[in-house]
């Protein structure tokens, strides 16, 4: 089981099974089985879990408050807010959990999103079918471990934010001011002279254009016709297709140098973007 550094979310809980998950960029997301039991977690970090099977016995207390004794039908979303600690007790389930950076929650709306006020009942809904889209696509993500794409799951990450604030109730994100050719020109230059970085993420190129996360990403695609993750995804196939012409580089060397995590995941890619494998493309290029 991942150990999750106590400084940022302390944690005990049942036994897990089939545990997997995946830490990047204070993003950890996690799919599991927990045993009938007792947790109790606090942390710097906002928590969502959506439970994939339905609770006979649930009951829980957020904060200093008492203990809500309540029915938690399956697809039930559940926010813990950072630094606010929570203890459940309840039988066993199949759970997704995400835990998020509060930064990211506040680059979405303009102060109208405060969980640590909200009491406990709105901080739990039915999970509506985008949320739960969005959930079970990061699910799928990471119990792939050979297919794990960072940026991707930093993506979608994002859309888990919009989607969670909006259903417990928050404004709309502000507007703001759109992205420059010339700014975007600067964006690109910096993707393909980190292109071979495994760990260069959307929150880093939003940095580079001074804006928040979610508004480079919906700028990035308005002004390059594709989402951020989607660009740099296309722009490493480009890269490895140099690569695998000019024939001096072995293919995991080709996919580490063009910031795939595997050379297995870079396979993959470049069979869904190319319609065939790196060696068959390799045989034709070359004679």
């Amino acid at each position: 089981m991942l150990d999750i550094d106590p400084q940022i979310f302390s944690i005990s809980r049942p036994s897990l099974e089939n545990y997997r998950a995946f830490i990047q960029h204070n993003m950890i997301v996690e799919t599991y089985r927990s045993s009938a039991g007792q947790m109790i977690s606090r942390g710097s970090l906002h928590r969502i879990s959506i439970n994939r099977t339905a609770h006979g016995r649930y009951a829980y207390r957020l904060g200093t408050g008492s203990f809500h004794r309540i029915a938690r039908a399956p697809f039930t979303l559940g926010f813990q807010p950072a630094t606010i600690s929570l203890e459940v007790d309840g039988d066993e389930a199949d759970y997704i959990s995400i835990f998020q950076s509060p930064k990211l929650y506040s680059s979405l709306v303009n102060g109208d999103f405060d969980p640590e006020h909200m009491d406990g009942d709105a901080l739990s809904a039915t999970t509506d079918p985008t949320t739960l889209q969005v959930a079970l696509s990061l699910a799928l993500a990471i119990e792939q471990r050979d297919r794990s794409d960072p940026l991707l799951i930093e993506h979608l990450g994002m859309a888990l934010a919009c989607c969670v604030v909006k259903l417990l109730g928050a404004a709309s994100p502000p507007s703001d001011r759109p992205m420059t050719s010339q700014n975007l020109r600067h964006v690109i230059d910096y993707i393909e002279s980190l292109l071979g970085r495994a760990d260069l993420s959307v929150e880093e190129l939003a940095g580079v254009a001074n804006m928040s996360p979610f508004h480079f990403s919906r700028e990035f695609k308005k002004a390059a016709s594709m989402a951020p993750h989607r660009f740099i995804l296309e722009r490493r196939i480009e890269r490895a297709r140099l690569y695998l012409a000019d024939g001096k580089e072995t293919l995991s060397g080709i996919a580490y140098a063009t910031g795939f995590s595997s050379q297995a995941h870079f396979s993959n890619v470049f069979r869904r973007l190319m319609g065939m494998t790196p060696k068959e493309y390799r045989r034709s290029v070359r004679p």
